[in-house]
């Protein structure tokens, strides 16, 4: 195995003390593997690193940061590798890290990397699970402001490409927005913004959170090229990875087709949505319409103006999208792959 870690040391977890030293030692222990690490503060030592690794031939990757991170991390490699990707092994670097929770990483860094090394010094082979990602073209781009939670009027629209997992716009995007705007941002913030949405929903016609969070947003939808009513959606998803966060698997069926990410375009009051918060966590789809629940290949957003849009754990402000499967990544594992799917494995 040739292995280019990639830590963002601004990351949670990445700022321990020692990490670095502690994931160099475990590479230094394993029989037979090619490493380098690689610290980035930046887009431009990003796309450094990984130019420096597709010099060196290296075939797998393990972007150490936050849901953010992994996002920067793919898009940049696309970029670079194009449809010859080197395998993926997210190690869980941030604070939430929704996206490498689906993808299996649900460790600490060193102990997910001592895992797949370990196996790997075993048997010379290492275990990998495909599973699709997204690819999200923006149009009409503007940085969001975080004090205002609203789109920078000083910055010229832009257009852009990024590779992820998880796009969302209206409620989605505005509860991490909320979320990314707090003190100290962290799983607590984020257990303490989430039940204060369920107190401001629960009140008669909505608090002024729930009613910021639940409003609809008037949406030009096309899906596989057909125009979909109504006009405006409270919730916008489009994902291969089931979890959201905080245990929300509202797009039930992600990941499960390998050529189809799973959008949920939906129109149902607060009221609604509320009452079906035990069905986000047991995976199951919501009840009741305006409500679309679909497997699709390619979808077109346009909004009147620049809204806010997450994806994974980064958030942009764009007036359109459009949505396509991106690159199918072979995911390392260190036994069985997420989901109890048997992974194969690759001789390395």
């Amino acid at each position: 195995m040739r292995l280019g870690i990639i830590v963002n040391p601004r990351a949670r977890r990445a700022r321990q003390p020692g990490l670095v030293s502690q994931l160099e030692e475990i590479c230094r222990g394993a029989h037979g593997l090619t490493f380098r690490i690689f610290l980035t503060n930046n887009q431009i030592e990003l796309g450094d690193a990984i130019q420096c690794c597709a010099d060196l031939g290296l075939d797998t990757l393990a972007p150490c940061g936050g849901d953010g991170t992994l996002t920067a991390t793919l898009s940049a490699a696309y970029r670079i590798f194009g449809s010859a990707m080197p395998n993926w092994l997210p190690l869980a670097g941030g604070t939430m890290n929704t996206v490498a929770r689906n993808l299996g990483a649900t460790e600490p860094p060193a102990r997910r990397l001592a895992s797949v090394l370990h196996r790997f010094a075993d048997t010379g082979e290492v275990a990998l699970q495909a599973h699709p990602t997204l690819t999200v073209h923006s149009d009409g781009e503007v940085p969001l402001d975080f004090q205002t939670l609203r789109p920078r009027a000083d910055c010229r629209p832009s257009s852009d490409q990024r590779i992820g997992f998880l796009c969302s716009a209206a409620m989605g995007a505005r509860f991490l927005a909320a979320y990314s705007a707090a003190p100290h941002p962290g799983l607590l913030s984020a257990s303490l913004l989430g039940l204060r949405t369920i107190a401001s929903s629960i009140i008669p016609g909505g608090g002024p959170l729930a009613r910021w969070l639940f409003s609809p947003l008037p949406t030009e939808l096309d899906v596989d090229g057909v125009h979909q009513p109504p006009p405006s959606y409270r919730l916008l998803i489009a994902s291969t990875v089931r979890d959201v966060g905080l245990g929300m698997k509202v797009p039930w069926l992600a990941g499960t087709v390998s050529d189809r990410f799973h959008l949920i375009a939906s129109s149902l009051p607060l009221y609604q949505n509320v009452l079906q918060l035990p069905r986000m966590l047991r995976g199951e789809p919501l009840l009741g319409q305006p409500h679309l629940d679909t497997l699709a290949q390619t979808a077109r957003l346009k909004f009147p103006t620049p809204e806010p849009i997450v994806l994974d754990g980064e958030l942009f402000c764009a007036r359109r999208l459009d949505l396509s499967l991106g690159p199918t990544l072979q995911i390392v594992t260190p036994v069985v792959a997420p989901q109890g799917i048997e992974p194969r494995t690759l001789r390395v």
